[in-house]
């Protein structure tokens, strides 16, 4: 699939990880959808920063633990665009609570946000598209067992069933595919000071990664028209040490 002039959505895309994939697509001449949903100040930024380089974007605030508020997200690009193409589900929630301290507002909330945002949009992109073709990318973790984010770790495990599951149902014209990360930037609820390097083990590569590094993946994956319900890691090997 050429990028250009495609209509792409990046779920969480006002910073961080987000902010990178959406300026990537924008430097391929794609219209880029910025999404947020607490981040105003920082995804008007992000938007700025596109149209700086003359793409077209829009920014679509959306709680994704609404059903309907998925359903229109897709609504309001079509809208305007006419069309959507590719979706890249990045948006995540990672908090650090326990089993033992993780209540059933807690779970549904990761499970909601994690798991269930990226089902709703990718059958509401099915719906738009039909038999033409399309692109779905889940960001995912290298580590999906955590003790310390219980809620985090089951619903990332779940989105690579997801992930597969999708991949089968929507060939062959959309390909499904995710990219577990490794140490790419320091955890948002840890404060950069705070982030001893020292103390993570990184793996074989024996550094953190780079943002270019998931962007050069998601290039392939797009412009790559075979590759479906795969698993990329860009974690430096470490998920075989």
């Amino acid at each position: 699939m050429n990028i250009s002039n495609k209509t792409v959505l990046v779920t969480g895309s006002s910073q961080r990880i987000g902010k990178e994939i959406a300026l990537f697509f924008a430097s391929k001449n794609a219209n880029t959808i910025i999404h947020y949903n607490n981040s105003k100040t920082e995804a008007f930024k992000t938007y700025d920063e596109i149209k700086s380089i003359n793409s077209d974007s829009m920014i679509v605030k959306s709680d994704l633990q609404s059903v309907s508020e998925n359903i229109n997200l897709i609504k309001k690009i079509i809208d305007e665009f006419g069309h959507i193409d590719i979706i890249i589900n990045n948006a995540s929630i990672f908090n650090k609570i326990n089993l033992k301290d993780t209540t059933p507002e807690i779970w549904d909330k990761h499970l909601n946000i994690n798991l269930r945002a990226p089902f709703i949009l990718s059958q509401e992109l099915k719906k738009h598209l039909g038999n033409n073709p399309g692109k779905i990318i889940n960001l995912n973790d290298w580590k999906t067992t955590r003790k310390s984010r219980f809620a985090y770790g089951v619903s990332k495990y779940s989105l690579s069933g997801l992930t597969k599951s999708l991949a089968l149902e929507l060939a062959p014209s959309i390909q499904v595919n995710e990219i577990a990360l490794g140490a790419i930037l320091p955890p948002s609820d840890t404060k950069v000071n705070d982030y001893n390097k020292s103390s993570i083990s990184f793996g074989p590569s024996k550094r953190m990664g780079k943002l270019n590094e998931i962007t050069n993946v998601i290039d392939m994956l797009i412009n790559n028209d075979y590759i479906t319900g795969e698993t990329i890691n860009i974690d430096g090997g470490r998920h075989l040490t």
